[in-house]
């Protein structure tokens, strides 16, 4: 069988309904535990001004956890029932946090919230809820009931309603009434991570890695929700994540179908750690994301949710050609919430679906461009230029094509313009990127443009292979121009969005030219406009890198010094010490 590296679990967030259940064989003990919770209160009396909140020790999982009791008010009105005495509703607190851990600070457990704790939230609810009159938005199970929720860090999830009762317990609180919670009881978060030493971890976070490769490919073009985010300021791989919603999880591995988030990241400071103390090395994280998933994740699945989360985080390794065994010495052995060790339950590894996905769209962009009309054209400039989402009628009015024509657009280019519930959009950023680069590049040549790429396709399917510098000239529509002033003028068509997209273009023009058609490259200008108008001249390409690198590094330099010595200084006198690793950013 099988060994995969077991995942440690990290943040949680679950709501258990308790007091009511549709299965009539079991109690329903609506709020009594509530007004048990109530009574401790006036049980506690005076002593909340002489000896403060109450607290008690408890034994969990091995360990001595040290818990709080508090509360606060909720902003809820009364019930108006005959059998509800309370003129105040409060919400109920309970934090816990465990004494044994090795960043435990000794303060109470409700001051301490940066190892391995939480805290249990107790909310009472009724029917035709009510706060300052007006309706309150929760469910209805036609009796009262109490939302338990847990929020906690840094140990199974699967214990949480165990330590539920065990908390109870210590207060005088039956443990029994949280036997059996209601079937709806839910999750709203979930996150496993792996911890790996710094220098393993760069083909996750890489622009040809995982987290940033799914974002391009499976992602819709603009509906839905995108996020995708990296950070590198403080060092490489310092903060990246991207966002994947319900509907496109199954692409990803099949099966699948939770919205998650893929997040390599490091602790706010991470230069304020040495080598051999965790937070010194990156995390690499799976979390279920529950706005991003319509159907709701019950309690009882949650071995299947963690199953699907390690399985995600388990074939991202796989598909970098990292371990995915605790026998490898990748993964740091010395994180004090994960003890490194491997599973014997099943997880699914795939063959990474990316690269074909990305393959398939490139064919299919070329394919479909080759074929395009007028029509075509209009609808997927419209598309790559809009700013919102669009409808086949819209469309049809702001390219002056009738509608018939608009939907036989979409009919005609199926696999690069989704249509759903009258919208349409790009099926993806890559084919956007794709059909931008060609959109840009033909300009007012676009039937030259197409036939070229029909060609193309002909020499394709005859498996002849243009030279790398001819693909290269048509991609980006690049003429050779005779001037008086230089050896070779090369004009290109394209249009790069900025300055840094165009020296990323010429750099590629200066090695594919110096690899296929000559090695001198003295002499050789070439000519950009950016698509602001601006126009950029590269003058001599056998030196304009190279120097321009030295000046930058100079630069950079000089930057990077100012830099350190501006944050020491600031931080200094403001009296700020470093960032502490071991809270959610930990």
């Amino acid at each position: 069988m099988s060994r995969y590296v077991k995942a440690a679990p990290h943040e949680g967030d679950i709501r258990f309904t308790v007091g009511v259940h549709p299965d009539e064989h079991v109690t329903d003990h609506g709020l009594a535990p509530y007004y048990a919770m109530d009574s401790l209160i006036k049980d506690w009396g005076d002593r909340w001004e002489t000896d403060g909140k109450p607290t008690e020790d408890i034994q969990f999982m091995g360990e001595t956890w040290a818990t709080c009791f508090d509360y606060s008010k909720s902003g809820l009105d009364p019930w108006e029932n005959p059998e509800f005495e309370i003129e105040q509703v409060r919400e109920f607190q309970f934090y816990f946090v465990a004494k044994d851990s090795p960043h435990y600070s000794g303060e109470r457990a409700d001051h301490d919230d940066r190892v391995k704790g939480g805290t249990i939230t107790v909310r009472p609810r009724w029917p035709d809820l009510t706060s300052d009159g007006k309706p309150v938005s929760v469910p209805d199970y036609g009796a009262p009931y109490i939302d338990v929720q847990v929020q906690a860090s840094n140990f199974p999830h699967e214990e949480y309603l165990t330590l539920v009762k065990r908390v109870m317990d210590a207060y005088g609180i039956a443990a029994r009434y949280f036997d059996q919670p209601h079937p709806d009881s839910h999750i709203d978060d979930l996150a496993y991570y792996v911890r790996l030493f710094r220098g393993e971890s760069g083909p996750l976070y890489a622009p040809d890695g995982p987290i940033a490769r799914t974002h391009t490919l499976i992602q819709g073009d603009r509906s839905g929700y995108r996020k995708h985010v990296e950070d590198h300021t403080k060092i490489p791989g310092y903060y990246v994540t991207t966002t994947v919603e319900d509907e496109k999880a199954g692409e990803l591995v099949r099966g699948h179908g939770l919205g998650k988030e893929l997040k390599h990241y490091y602790p706010d400071e991470p230069d304020e750690f040495d080598a051999d103390e965790a937070p010194y090395h990156p995390k690499f994280e799976v979390s279920y994301q529950t706005a991003r998933t319509d159907e709701t994740v019950r309690w009882s699945d949650l071995k299947d949710t963690r199953r699907e989360l390690e399985e995600t985080l388990l074939n991202c390794l796989e598909w970098c050609g990292l371990a995915t065994s605790a026998e490898s010495d990748a993964f740091v052995p010395f994180d004090p919430y994960w003890t490194l060790g491997d599973t014997h339950e099943a997880r699914k590894l795939v063959k990474c679906p990316l690269p074909e996905i990305e393959s398939e769209q490139e064919h299919r962009v070329m394919q479909l461009w080759g074929e395009m009309t007028d029509a075509d054209r209009d609808v997927t400039e419209l598309l790559l230029t809009d700013g919102g989402k669009v409808s086949p009628q819209e469309a049809a009015e702001r390219t002056g094509n009738t509608y018939r024509t608009v939907r036989t657009v979409i009919e005609r280019m199926e696999g690069l313009i989704r249509h759903t519930y009258g919208e349409m959009e790009l099926t993806s950023k890559k084919v956007q990127q794709e059909l931008l680069k060609r959109v840009r590049a033909a300009g007012d040549r676009f039937e030259q443009s197409i036939e070229t790429a029909a060609m193309d396709l002909a020499d394709a399917a005859d498996e002849r292979q243009n030279s790398e510098w001819a693909r290269l000239r048509r991609e980006y529509a690049i003429s050779v121009v005779d001037r008086d002033d230089c050896r070779k003028m090369l004009k290109v068509g394209y249009q790069p969005t900025d300055e840094d997209e165009a020296r990323s273009i010429v750099r590629e023009i200066k090695t594919t030219y110096q690899e296929c058609v000559e090695r001198s490259v003295f002499g050789v200008h070439v000519a950009v406009s950016l698509a602001d108008g601006t126009r950029k001249r590269w003058r001599d390409l056998r030196d304009a890198f190279q120097k321009s690198v030295e000046r930058q590094s100079r630069q950079e330099k000089h930057n990077r010094q100012a830099r350190e010595i501006f944050d020491f200084e600031a931080w200094k006198e403001a009296g700020c010490p470093p960032a502490d690793e071991w809270g959610s950013g930990g």
